[in-house]
């Protein structure tokens, strides 16, 4: 299982100021994808963990490992960070998990589903006191890597996550675009996506477009 490390000092790393959360509301799916490349993951690693980085306010941060859940830990999810979060619940026969552990502690996590026509990434959340540090984009390449690499990925999210999610390769698209089953959750808005702030996107396979730099 591809995993990402960094040293003790993790603490010292930014996270753009714009990737709090990636909006979701309910249930869920996904599969199985690809692995994650040797090359890839140094470049991720300079990327997120870079020394020209300045420190954030906060929780000390112990080792750093960012990588997916077992199914039987993703129960932890629900119960450590999900509580904070619209009570997410992860189902193993659909959903596949991605988290950032500090120590044996999860820090954060994001979720990809698969419906019966299209990938969802939602659910993203890092606990507020771990944010600001790059942990969610992090678990979001990760992510992208191992789900998005053959397939295409859409999501809901925040309209002022556009630009971040755009930095990772996601693009804006009409909500008539989006797969039948995912844009069916979102049916008690009756369209009016703008009620909630959240707008449209998909992400076509390959790798992330940027691992760096701010969006």
């Amino acid at each position: 299982m591809p995993t990402i490390t960094a040293p003790g000092k993790s603490d010292r790393y930014n996270e753009d100021l714009t990737l709090l959360t990636l909006y979701s509301l309910a249930g869920e799916e996904s599969s199985g994808f690809h692995a994650i490349h040797p090359h890839f993951i140094r470049h991720l690693g300079q990327v997120i963990f870079s020394e020209k980085t300045t420190p954030s306010a906060g929780r000390m941060v112990e080792a750093v490992t960012v990588r997916e859940l077992t199914p039987a830990e993703m129960v932890r999810a629900e119960r450590e960070l999900w509580i904070h979060y619209h009570q997410q619940k992860a189902d193993p026969s659909h959903d596949r998990l991605f988290a950032v552990f500090s120590g044996q502690r999860i820090i954060g996590v994001a979720r990809c589903s698969r419906h019966e026509d299209g990938l969802e990434v939602d659910a993203v959340y890092v606990l507020e006191e771990y944010r600001l540090r790059g942990f969610a984009r992090s678990v979001m390449i990760l992510l992208i890597e191992e789900c998005g690499r053959n397939e295409t990925l859409y999501m809901h999210s925040k309209t002022e996550l556009v630009n971040f999610y755009g930095s990772l390769g996601f693009r804006l698209i009409p909500e008539v675009e989006l797969p039948t089953s995912i844009r069916d959750r979102f049916d008690f808005v009756f369209g009016d996506l703008d009620s909630i702030q959240v707008t449209p996107m998909r992400r076509e396979p390959g790798k992330p477009d940027a691992v760096s730099g701010t969006p």
